[in-house]
């Protein structure tokens, strides 16, 4: 091959080779969100039947009225409600939902909420069109640890609905001696990806919950988790107790209960009332991360193709909660927490723009 050719070969090929990276990048934040929604598409097969259930009823479950209205947390003693998964024996479905309860007395007691966001703000040239887009994702983690102590828990109330699921009201006054044998540790990770081009809309959330329990006894450890997944109208779950996962039916599960007006509505939830009561808490934790201040970066790139903004913020509170009720509202259950106490706060304002 003359050297003039070759050389003119390989031009091409160094053009070709920037051309289709340019391409990538341009793509590249959009290509990872499809992946991530593709990902979710997969819905994890649940038991084909109920197994404990000898009568199914398609009437909704009537909750108590201290499920909506519990007595109110604050100083050192708290309240909180465990509820455990449907389709169980009463034997195991008390103990689930009595595990559940302290996660959620921890984390009202103390806990550290990290907050992280990226926003994406994305505009695309091909031709004389133009696609515009943005992107949200977003990290949640909580965290709490607290000793334990027997004594001062206590069982207040239960209910056991049609669909076999154990909903336990349970009262925890905080140990005077802080030395206990037992600590209960709650842990959660929750992400939400909200993609936005042109038209199309795309919401994806997920909830990782997980309670411990370390006792002086190591046989009597305890472990419970919880997975919820959602993407639009399709979702998944898992729940694990010791490791061992418990399979239940999707199912139109339905109970009454009131709305903001007081006036009494039905709230549906297919993976049950646990994953219902865990969302709307959760909601009302992260609220409150992400209010006030925040630390806050911002990035901007603009090249052709495609213009790119990056925005940044994050955000960090450790407190206590007072559980206060809860509301049933647009198929969902809102959770009303009292923020009692900050024991710490990170509060910084900075803009960064390149």
């Amino acid at each position: 091959m003359p050297l003039f050719n070759r050389s003119s070969f390989f031009a091409s090929i160094s053009l070709l080779i920037l051309s289709a990276v340019s391409i990538l990048d341009a793509y590249s934040q959009q290509s990872k969100l499809l992946y991530e929604i593709e990902r979710q598409n997969t819905v994890e097969a649940k038991a084909p039947k109920f197994m404990h259930i000898a009568r199914l009823s398609y009437y909704p479950d009537s909750l108590p009225g201290w499920f909506f209205n519990p007595p109110l947390s604050g100083g050192d003693v708290f309240y909180a409600i465990g509820v455990s998964d449907p389709d169980m024996t009463k034997d195991s479905a008390n103990m689930q939902a009595l595990e559940r309860a302290k996660g959620m007395i921890a984390f009202q007691v103390d806990s550290k909420i990290q907050y992280f966001r990226d926003i994406y703000n994305i505009e695309r040239v091909s031709g004389r069109y133009t696609d515009q887009g943005q992107k949200y994702d977003t990290y949640y983690k909580i965290t709490s640890t607290i000793p334990f102590s027997g004594p001062d828990f206590a069982v207040v109330d239960s209910h056991f609905t049609r669909f076999n699921e154990q909903v336990l009201l349970v009262k925890y006054s905080l140990p005077r001696n802080v030395k206990t044998d037992e600590e209960v540790e709650a842990k959660v990770a929750i992400v939400k990806l909200e993609f936005t081009l042109n038209n199309v809309f795309e919401l994806q959330e997920e909830y990782d919950v997980n309670f411990f329990q370390d006792c002086s006894d190591p046989k009597l450890n305890t472990e419970n988790s919880y997975m919820y997944r959602l993407r639009d109208w399709r979702y998944s779950y898992t729940s694990q107790r010791q490791s061992k996962v418990h399979n239940y039916p999707s199912y139109a599960y339905k109970y009454y209960g009131p709305n903001e007006y007081d006036s009494t509505v039905v709230f549906t939830s297919y993976p049950g009332l646990w994953a219902g009561l865990v969302r709307g808490w959760m909601r009302e934790m992260t609220d409150h991360a992400e209010q006030g201040r925040k630390f806050v970066r911002s990035i901007g790139d603009t090249y052709s193709p495609k213009s790119e903004n990056i925005v940044r913020e994050t955000s960090r509170i450790r407190g206590s909660f007072g559980f206060q009720g809860l509301r049933c509202s647009d198929e969902k259950l809102q959770v009303n927490l009292l923020f009692l106490d900050a024991l710490e706060k990170y509060n910084t304002t900075t803009n960064n723009n390149k």
